[in-house]
């Protein structure tokens, strides 16, 4: 049998093999391929338990996947335990054509419901499963309907009529559509038609609901009666007023340099990013940033990741593992630690869009994470060098977000595009049909809304074709805006108004089930109310039109009202929502105890995607929202965790005062354990700072002092031991016993067990015993590749150059600097490259290889290490070859 090609599961399920399409015989058949492909790879338990719910469920799943292996092999493929479907599949590309808003394409893709005539005699759970995913899909093709509907609304209004007639089929109670056919009705000159097609309407839900249509629609048809509807307002406004900066965004674009554009809100940012895209002739892929994001680690780049993620081929395992640091749906990540091969399953998930087809741009930067922002800077060092634009609002970008553009401008040349409120002749252009910078309409348009162009559509959709402007003075641009966005929200009824409210504070959060949870409402109702906001551009497609609607509507909320919408939202959301999230909205309801155990959980979250600052951000906010004793007893207990991703970042100052403070809160709870653990603490940061002077007398005394546990008293003493290495290589012997003794107080359990080994290999060295700096070695290298512990093997590495060399085998000895650095910059754990890079730079200037060190001491400016002597002359080795290089 050839290999299948593609499955088909929009409509009666179907498997492509060859050059035709087979129908897929076998309803449970079909229901394994559709929820592989819906869910993607899945636990066989799982699926079994899904499809059969009895005894025997992985039995039977095991005769179908046969079934299905002889008769289409390759369809699915087995990876251990998990399931997934091993072609590509509709219900994935209809999911890719919608992100990349190709709804030509993705009404193609929709042949009718999932599985369609396929149902079997399944168990309740598979059934409400399918019901669910059949209706997002389902809605989310009438969305495909709507929005292809409004694309060709100016350009081709016959078929934007055909496409809003389909919408009413599915769905015959969204009254948007009605409203959208009368409207293209009027456009086509035929308002009689409109006039029929509304009592049609009217006469429908009278019959069906005992209801009228709603005011919006009601006033529209009494507008194309008396003649008053504006059509104009119907169409989507062209780009007017910005040729200029089109133009000198190509040019930059075509030399290979980033566009930066910048601008006050509404001014068109957006807008003109995917034009830009368009005058490019690509297609666009862009990271948007979101209000919420920031309460979030890594927030903006998962959302990112996932859009991403949906529109390419599989990605190999090892990448997945990786991408589930901050995508738990793609399973478990690797246990251990490597920020470099987590960046690099990044590249490998993007690096297939990094041709001529696609446009990257970045939009909203001022709301990204810190954690967001930190790998987007990153982009350069795995290659993907492309061109990008970058978007964001004037005077709202953080510290880091503003030394980067700056980097980008000064440095690399970015094209800085500031975007200014558009002048009365581009307003007019804006509305075609032979309006003129004179008429007083347009004069008042851009006199109410300073030429932003948001505020503009906004305004002139508020005004009727026979009605004057309102003259006057106009107030300061920011009073303006927020009155004119009043006066919208002031004209909706009452529940559209309480839904948008509940919008604005719940953000990111919202959704219709949200909604009607929170609001005691129907689906219908929901609907309903969404779509006058939606009438009076409040809303778009099911959200906030825009960030400046919700400042708008936030600004009149009365503090007690904002604070028990985010209490209901957070109970809402709490078991299915990010936890830095579900804090924001507890803290912003007045109750922190909640938050606090939310906080740290996104603490651990950033941990795990290597966002060391936002993890030290969420724990200092858990402090903040905590009181007291139990504050104080909170920075005690993650004193160890913060302290390990301090040492991975490098951050000495940072690591003092995390050390001051819990000292203080120790102090405080009369906390002896965690007094100690921050002397201990001292004594390995003053090593790692290489105030080694300091480290011995910190770490003697401490020894001495006693009152240890077994863990803290193996940290100091292997603390001192090193401090005594490097401040005096000929105290080797009493290292060597120093670090003996650390292993004898713990077990492999220990964390920093494998380390002393390499140190003892160093000691080893010093006292010309070459064999056993070899078993030493050979140790630590079984714990760390056990651990997969990448800066320890690296460490290794780097030992064994240095053994190497003392046997004089130059060669064997680069060799092995080499493994070493290529280790610790996949490690990317600050303290090992560059102890890694002063050993590589030492070994190649006793070589005589001076160009090797000027390309590694450039490495290190670069990193912004300052190289100390390197290891041969600090530890004093003098091999018996050619001891005059070490001079």
């Amino acid at each position: 049998m050839s290999q299948p090609g593609e499955v088909r599961l929009l409509g009666p399920p179907e498997v492509r093999v060859g050059g035709g399409w087979l129908p897929l015989a076998g309803r449970r058949r079909a229901a394994i391929l559709a929820y592989l492909a819906v869910e993607g790879p899945s636990e066989r338990t799982l699926l079994a338990e899904m499809l059969w719910g009895t005894e025997h469920a992985m039995r039977n799943l095991r005769v179908e996947l046969h079934r299905l292996e002889q008769r289409f092999p390759g369809l699915v493929v087995r990876r251990g335990s998990l399931l997934e479907l091993g072609v590509d599949a509709d219900v994935r590309a209809f999911e890719e054509a919608l992100e990349r808003a190709d709804f030509a394409r993705a009404l193609d893709l929709y042949r009718g419901r999932l599985l369609e005539g396929a149902a079997a005699e399944v168990p309740p759970a598979f059934e409400d499963w399918l019901l669910i995913v059949r209706e997002r899909f389902e809605e989310r093709y009438v969305d495909a309907l709507v929005a292809q509907a409004e694309r060709l609304a100016g350009r081709d209004p016959r078929a934007a009529l055909a496409l809003q007639r389909r919408v009413l089929e599915r769905d015959p109670l969204r009254e948007a559509s009605c409203r959208a056919i009368m409207r293209l009705y009027a456009q086509l000159g035929e308002v009689r038609k409109a006039l029929e097609f509304y009592e049609g309407y009217a006469d429908f839900l009278d019959r069906e609901l005992q209801l009228p249509p709603v005011q919006a629609t009601r006033r529209l048809a009494e507008e194309l009666r008396t003649g008053k509807a504006q059509v104009r307002r119907w169409k989507r406004t062209p780009l007017a007023g910005r040729e200029h900066e089109l133009e000198r965004m190509e040019r930059a674009w075509r030399e290979g340099r980033h566009v930066i554009l910048l601008g006050e809100p509404g001014i068109g940012k957006t807008r003109l990013l995917h034009e830009f895209a368009r005058a490019l002739g690509r297609r666009p892929l862009l990271l948007r940033g979101r209000p919420e994001d920031h309460a979030v680690p890594l927030a903006t780049v998962a959302r990112g990741l996932r859009v991403v993620l949906e529109q390419r081929e599989p990605l190999p395992d090892w990448a997945r593992r990786e991408l589930a640091r901050v995508l738990p749906e793609l399973g478990e990540p690797p246990s251990a630690p490597s920020p470099q091969r987590f960046l690099a399953a990044i590249g490998e998930l993007l690096a297939p869009f990094d041709d001529a087809d696609w446009f990257w741009g970045v939009d909203d930067l001022q709301f990204f994470d810190e954690g967001s922002l930190e790998l987007l800077m990153q982009l350069r060092s795995l290659g993907l060098t492309r061109p990008l634009a970058v978007a964001y609002r004037s005077g709202t970008l953080s510290p880091r977000a503003q030394t980067w553009i700056q980097s980008l401008v000064e440095r690399q040349g970015a094209e800085l595009v500031e975007l200014e409120p558009l002048p009365p002749d581009a307003v007019a252009r804006m509305f075609g049909d032979g309006a003129k910078p004179e008429d007083a309409w347009v004069r008042a348009l851009h006199r109410f809304t300073g030429g932003n162009p948001f505020f503009i559509v906004q305004l002139s959709e508020s005004w009727r074709a026979r009605g004057e402007p309102p003259e006057g003075a106009s107030p300061a641009l920011s009073d303006r805006l927020h009155a004119l966005l009043r006066q919208r929200i002031g004209a909706v009824p009452a529940r559209a108004r309480s839904l948008l409210r509940l919008a604005a504070v719940a953000g990111e959060a919202y959704s219709p089930q949200l909604a009607g949870a929170v609001m005691g409402l129907a689906p219908l109702e929901v609907a309903e109310a969404a779509d006058v906001l939606e009438y009076q551009g409040l809303f778009r497609r099911g959200r906030l039109a825009h960030d400046l609607v919700r400042e708008a509507t936030l600004r009149d909320l009365d503090p007690e009202t904002v604070r028990a919408l985010h209490a209901q939202v957070a109970e809402q959301i709490k078991d299915r929502a990010a936890p830095g999230l579900v804090a924001a909205h507890y803290e912003r309801a007045g109750m922190p105890e909640r938050a606090v155990p939310l906080r740290l959980e996104a603490a651990a979250g950033a941990i795990r995607g290597f966002a060391y600052l936002e993890a030290f951000e969420q724990f200092h906010r858990a402090f903040e929202l905590s009181q007291g004793e139990a504050r104080a007893r909170l920075i005690a207990q993650t004193l160890i965790t913060r302290y390990r991703i301090g040492v991975a970042t490098g951050d000495w100052p940072r690591l003092e005062r995390e050390l001051d403070l819990t000292e203080a809160a120790a102090r405080e709870l009369g906390d002896a354990y965690t007094l100690k653990n921050v002397q201990v603490g001292r004594v390995d940061l003053n090593f790692r700072r290489l105030d080694l002077d300091r480290a011995v007398r910190l770490g003697r005394q401490l020894l001495a002092e006693g009152g240890l546990t077994p863990d803290q008293e193996a940290m100091a003493t292997y603390a001192l031991a090193q401090a005594l290495l490097f401040r005096d290589p000929d105290t080797h012997p009493e290292v060597a016993r120093l670090c003996r003794r650390a292993l004898e107080l713990t077990d492999e359990d220990w964390y920093m067990w494998g380390w002393p080994f390499t140190t003892l290999a160093l000691c080893c060295i010093k006292g010309g015993e070459l064999e056993e700096a070899e078993g030493w070695c050979a140790k630590a290298e079984a714990h760390f590749a056990a651990a997969d512990d990448l800066a320890g093997l690296a460490t290794v590495q780097r030992t064994r150059a240095l053994v190497a060399w003392w046997r004089g085998d130059a060669e064997a000895a680069a060799a092995a600097a080499e493994r070493a650095l290529e280790l610790a910059r996949k490690a990317d754990f600050r303290t090992i490259v560059f102890m890694a890079l002063d050993t590589a730079v030492g070994l190649y200037r006793a070589l005589g290889d001076e160009a090797r060190v000027r390309a590694l001491t450039a490495e290190a400016e670069r990193r912004g290490f300052r190289l100390e002597r390197g290891d041969l002359r600090r530890l004093r080795l003098e091999p018996p070859l050619r001891p005059e290089t070490l001079l």
